[in-house]
């Protein structure tokens, strides 16, 4: 019969490892040792990370920047190659605080937002209301996330003059 020897380890404290049964090698004591050890810290930190996630998550706000006034009114002309675009809406749109205003284009390209908007970047864009697309625009017109054409509007009046080439 096969004499099994029962170790008992020294700690401060009682743990798993307060009784450990070598079978073969008792060289290999101090590597499962380190081994469940560092399985243990492991967890401790993790446990730790799951709390602090829940913890401050719940306080947590997104730093949204606050909206000017609407104080810019904003008129203009819409040229395709020197052209007047007519027939449709340009539309405004702030990628900081999301849709600003809309308006009809006449024969001569001209249009005239109906409301003052907020000082800022915008992205132009185009819309039909029939939702097709406005003839002879190029389709990366036609939204306001794949339109590359932006204008600044300032506070008080600003007359635009938009160029698009095709």
């Amino acid at each position: 019969m096969l004499y099994v020897p029962r170790i008992e380890l020294p700690s401060s404290r009682p743990s798993v490892l307060s009784n450990v049964i070598l079978k073969d090698d008792p060289g290999m004591l101090h590597l499962k040792i380190r081994r469940i050890r560092s399985i243990a810290f492991r967890s401790t930190l993790l446990i730790a990370f799951v709390a602090s996630l829940i913890f401050t998550g719940c306080e947590s706000t997104l730093d949204v920047p606050e909206k000017p006034a609407d104080n810019a009114t904003v008129s203009g002309t819409v040229t395709l190659n020197g052209k007047p675009v007519s027939g449709g809406n340009v539309g405004f749109y702030s990628m900081q605080f999301g849709m600003a205003g809309q308006a009809a284009l006449d024969k001569e390209g001209k249009f005239t937002l109906s409301e003052p908007i907020a000082p800022g970047d915008y992205q132009i864009y185009f819309m039909t209301d029939n939702g097709q697309p406005l003839r002879g625009i190029p389709a990366k017109y036609m939204s306001e996330t794949s339109s590359d054409y932006s204008v600044t509007v300032k506070e008080s009046n600003n007359q635009l003059a938009i160029d698009l080439k095709s």
